[in-house]
């Protein structure tokens, strides 16, 4: 009898497919309907360089034209109006990991395929690895040291590819600015445990992103325009049960919607989507050395976390991607008896940000009132 045998190398080109598939299009962004390469997205992809190589891309933009014009007869020549050019960039880098088995006698005497479960785990690494960039983007954090609410260090890898932008040393001071809020007016600094989110507060983060210069541009869905806010899940338990919160929700026309962002959405508040996110980052106060960002001096109290909420419009986060944006490398050592895999990225994420403003992102600090009780 005559059997049919996989080639080697075929089953290798279907793992990195795999691989590539479950990462670059598998995470949440891309799942949730937030990403892709228009700009009518959140987290706008950008593949210029799969077509030539390079380490940066660089995104043009140009002002509204902000002149009172000449009335009358009143002479134009020698009074045009100049456009301000202005621009960004988004450097690349590269970011691996690996897992090497212990060998073959190890492999043969478990009861489950472990390197199958290497490779699951490092696709489920490059998944995470993405989402928690893209929210430290977002929300500026540079800090390298930051805890999340189980004590684990969350920011180590921070500044991979580029450094965010952070938000204003004087806004946080101030508790407001063009494009950031904390609940405590007083800044940052002097947050307590009960200055939490808010249905308020949600809709004075849209009034800035609406009234920002330039304005941040809102997603349009269905022929309407929307903003995307992402909250912890500890600011979003301050939400839910509240009488605001209930009656902002209660008629709200998103249920039922085939459109993937309203699907795993919390909840639509006066056009902003909620969207509960455990990479929402939050910062540990210690009240004398603990930042979001490197070279900050506004710091959170003694004994209060304070969670960096998102509220975003279009191309608030780019992706550079490259043709060595996600792949897959199996190694045998020892005369074939260990086996290893590896998988990483060439590629870039960066905050758009034009003439020191972020081009898509009002940030929202709060604190929450369940984290003492819970954690």
């Amino acid at each position: 009898m005559s059997l049919s045998a996989s080639i080697n190398a075929l089953q290798k080109k279907l793992w990195r497919a795999k691989l590539y598939k479950d990462v670059a299009d598998m995470n949440y962004f891309a799942q949730s309907g937030l990403m892709g390469s228009g700009e009518n997205n959140i987290v706008q992809t950008l593949d210029d360089l799969k077509k030539s190589q390079g380490d940066t891309i660089t995104v043009p933009f140009t002002a509204k034209l902000s002149g009172d014009g000449v009335v009358g007869d009143a002479e134009l020549k020698g009074n045009e109006e100049s456009i301000n050019p202005y621009s960004d960039s988004v450097s690349i880098d590269q970011i691996r990991n690996a897992v090497m088995l212990k060998g073959e006698y190890d492999e043969q005497r478990n009861v489950y395929d472990m390197f199958a479960d290497a490779k699951d785990k490092l696709s489920i690494w490059g998944q995470e690895l993405y989402e928690r960039q893209i929210m430290m983007k977002m929300a500026g954090v540079s800090e390298l040291a930051l805890t999340d609410i189980n004590g684990s260090i969350y920011s180590a890898n921070a500044t991979f590819s580029n450094t965010a932008a952070a938000v204003l040393n004087a806004e946080e001071a101030a508790g407001t600015g063009a494009r950031y809020i904390c609940a405590d007016a007083s800044g940052l600094d002097d947050i307590a445990a009960t200055d939490i989110l808010t249905v308020a507060i949600i809709r004075q983060a849209k009034m800035k992103a609406k009234l920002a210069n330039p304005k941040i541009k809102p997603l349009r869905i269905k022929g309407k325009d929307h903003y995307v806010m992402f909250v912890h899940p500890h600011q979003a338990l301050d939400l839910k049960g509240t009488d605001a919160y209930n009656n902002a929700v209660k008629d709200a026309w998103w249920r039922g919607s085939d459109n993937p962002i309203f699907s795993g959405a919390l909840a639509v508040i006066d056009g902003v989507i909620l969207i509960e996110h455990e990479y929402v980052p939050s910062l540990d106060g210690d009240g004398a050395s603990i930042v979001f960002s490197t070279g900050n001096t506004t710091y959170c109290p003694d004994g209060v976390r304070a969670f960096r909420s998102c509220l975003v419009g279009q191309q608030a986060v780019l992706v550079a991607n490259t043709n060595k944006s996600w792949g897959m490398v199996e190694e045998d050592e020892d005369y074939q008896n260990k086996r290893g895999v590896a998988t990483g990225m060439i590629g870039g994420i960066q905050k758009l940000t034009f003439n020191a403003k972020d081009y898509g992102v009002v940030t929202v600090d709060t604190s929450a009132t369940a984290y003492t009780a819970v954690v």
